[in-house]
């Protein structure tokens, strides 16, 4: 019985040893190559080469296997926390000639945009020369350019060239602002509107409580 025990402990020991070299090992790939990560989940090589593990470490252990699942899961969402999305390098590299063709006058920050736009979004925009914006995007940005004094340009003209600049994800931010601001000032000008509706219909008393004369 002591033996057993002994036996069990030391294969316990080896497989703790063994899953801490690998955490090291990993982490220390992590560490030389930051994008390895994202790349293992979002190519499909990666995708192979995980499903492979999977399998021979199922085929010798299921409850490994399970373990093994649960840390590429777990390794998935850590991957997508802060490095946004993965783009090849040539999408890149097209993604500024484009764009340094169509609106040579802008600068355009590849990191954020990455943030951003996923690898077939950007492959849709290297395709078509503009970014994919959904129906319910172009409608309101259609509202709200129609609400805006200082700009009077064709709708479909506008749109065009700003799906040239804005990926769908910042646009949206874009509109949402500017919808909040726009509610924020009718909400504003109702208030006035209340305030003076009992004021000579918003003229004022200003003539009369200083104690001028109306004129004849």
């Amino acid at each position: 019985m002591k033996e057993f025990k002994k036996i069990l402990n030391e294969d316990n020991k080896t497989i703790l040893i063994g899953l801490l070299s690998i955490l090291i090992i990993l982490w220390i790939i992590l560490y030389i190559i930051p994008g390895f990560l994202v790349s293992l989940f979002n190519t499909f090589l990666g995708n192979i080469i995980l499903l492979i593990s999977l399998i021979l470490v199922s085929s010798q252990e299921p409850k490994y296997g399970i373990a093994l699942a649960i840390l590429f899961i777990v390794l998935y969402r850590f991957s997508h926390l802060k490095e946004g999305f993965t783009w090849s390098e040539e999408s890149g590299q097209k993604f500024i000639e484009l764009q340094n063709s169509i609106n040579p006058k802008n600068i355009f920050d590849l990191k954020q945009i990455k943030q951003q736009a996923s690898q077939d979004d950007v492959d849709y925009f290297l395709k078509n020369g503009k970014w994919f914006w959904s129906k319910e995007v172009e409608d309101l940005y259609k509202e709200l350019l129609d609400q805006n004094p200082f700009v009077r340009l064709y709708p479909e003209d506008a749109i065009n060239d700003a799906k040239t600049k804005y990926n769908q994800t910042i646009i949206k931010e874009i509109l949402s602002s500017q919808l909040e601001s726009l509610q924020q000032n009718e909400k504003n000008n109702a208030e006035i509107l209340e305030k003076n509706k009992d004021d000579r219909d918003g003229l004022g008393s200003y003539s009369f409580s200083s104690g001028l004369e109306p004129a004849l």
